[in-house]
């Protein structure tokens, strides 16, 4: 293997900001938001040309729900995203299903509301620290290598690579297989009659007598899924594997929903691979990108062949980033564990509240060993100010799925309104932090949690 030294350079700092946020996902922008409202100088760091991560990028749609009675937000940019969507026809009744692409223009609108610059097609490739305080990143983009420096950092690359870049610690994949979870790439296909589709779930529905995961209501919401057996479409997609028309893992994890605003349009959560998944291996993003196409113009054959209103389908759409559900998980003051989901674990600090499921695709899992379901009349975990304090630093902070949480953990409050939550709550501590002269570690996550309700978040009430 050849090796190359990399001369050194002095650069001077191409941009300053008080709080510079990494990365213009989901927690990204809820941070920067949250930060700049405080007061400070935000820039976040964004290496597409657009925000939102996952939802847009992504195309990840719609909103899991909290399993919560009333469904609180816990965050008070959520409710003001809302009726953002709402201006532009981007989202339905429930606040839940979502137009990536009005997405897009949404979060703009807040973040330039609230006074946050921005800079797109930018990489951060490597951190500078001097004893547990991060200085500045260095990032790439077309005006070559240029260095951002910052008061306070905030990690929401969805892969904690600025935390493990500083040298923080971090967990991966299932400690007992080595495996992350399963990565798919996502899709939206166009030019599709839902009327006629919803009439051909009808006829499914009463040829199998089977009435699961496969609903229509008119005029344009529709909804399947199929997960191997039991589903209504599960003998459609059977019939299709022994004719050939598709694998059997199309077979394994499968899903369509409706858009708001495209009423012609539907997403899928879809195709799914569940060999290679190292979302921090680029041999494996760009493999699946590749295989990601074909699988997706496969199942797009299958529905023209198969089902009603595909007569006139097309590809509107495939996902820029690869879907990864967990990667790295930063070592943080707090590790959230499985006991903690299972017992419904309470904290003084916390900033979010879920009672969304362990959620780990292709897997079957045991719990006896890990203790039963605690029934303490609020049913729901919380997460604590804690787990989004990275160990060792002073002034990184991280949010996002990569938040301090164990594998099982990890799995359920991964879902965008913890990821939204968590950001909100890290941009204010990080201004909490730089007011009180104090590293992250010191602020006191109660009054995190005060300033959202403050400013209007909603929490569950018992």
């Amino acid at each position: 293997m050849k090796t190359f030294v990399i001369p050194q350079r002095e650069l001077p700092a191409a941009y300053e900001a008080d709080v510079v946020v990494c990365g213009g996902g989901t927690a990204g922008v809820f941070a920067a938001i949250s930060a700049a409202e405080s007061g400070k100088r935000v820039l976040i760091v964004e290496q597409f040309g657009s925000l939102g991560g996952s939802a847009t990028n992504g195309l990840v749609t719609p909103l899991m729900h909290s399993h919560i009675a009333g469904d609180p937000a816990c965050s008070y940019i959520s409710l003001r995203l809302r009726e953002k969507l709402k201006l532009y026809g981007g989202v339905d009744g429930s606040g839940r299903a979502f137009d990536s692409t009005v997405l897009k223009l949404a979060l703009e609108e807040l973040c330039a509301e609230a006074g946050v610059q921005l800079l797109y097609h930018t990489f951060i490739s490597d951190v500078l620290v001097e004893n547990g305080v991060v200085k500045a990143v260095v990032a790439g983009n077309k005006s070559g290598t240029v260095v951002i420096a910052g008061d306070m950092f905030i990690d929401c690359t969805g892969d904690g690579d600025v935390s493990v870049l500083a040298g923080a610690q971090y967990a991966k994949g299932n400690p007992e297989t080595g495996k992350n979870q399963p990565i798919s790439l996502r899709y939206v296909v166009g030019g599709v009659d839902l009327t006629a589709l919803g009439e051909f779930f009808k006829s499914e529905l009463a040829r199998t007598g089977v009435n699961h995961a496969c609903s229509y209501t008119p005029p344009y919401s529709v909804y399947a899924s199929v997960c191997g057996d039991g589903s209504t479409l599960s003998e459609l997609f059977k019939k299709a594997i022994d004719a050939g028309d598709l694998t059997v893992e199309d077979h394994l994890y499968w899903q369509m929903f409706n858009i708001p605003g495209r009423n012609d349009c539907i997403a899928f959560n879809n195709p799914e691979f569940f060999d290679d998944t190292d979302g921090t291996d680029p041999d494996t993003l760009t493999k699946t990108q590749i295989a990601g196409k074909k699988a997706i113009y496969r199942q797009l054959a299958f529905y023209k062949k198969y089902m009603k209103g595909f007569e006139n389908a097309y590809i509107a759409d495939i996902a820029a980033m690869v879907g990864i559900r967990e990667s790295r998980n930063i070592i943080t003051e707090y590790v959230l564990s499985a006991e903690d989901l299972l017992a419904r674990r309470k904290f003084d600090d916390a900033f979010c509240q879920s009672n969304y499921p362990v959620d780990i695709h292709g897997k079957t899992l045991d719990f006896a060993s890990r203790g039963e379901p605690v029934d303490d009349g609020r049913p729901y975990y919380e997460i604590p100010y804690g787990s989004l304090v990275v160990k060792g630093f002073d002034n990184l902070l991280v949010a996002g799925r990569c938040l301090g949480a164990e594998f099982l953990a990890q799995s359920s409050l991964r879902i965008m309104p913890c990821c939204r939550s968590a950001g909100e709550a890290a941009g204010i501590a990080a201004a909490l932090a730089l007011e009180g002269k104090m590293p992250a570690r010191d602020v006191d996550g109660r009054k995190v949690r005060k300033i959202m309700e403050d400013r209007g978040a909603v929490y569950a009430e018992v």
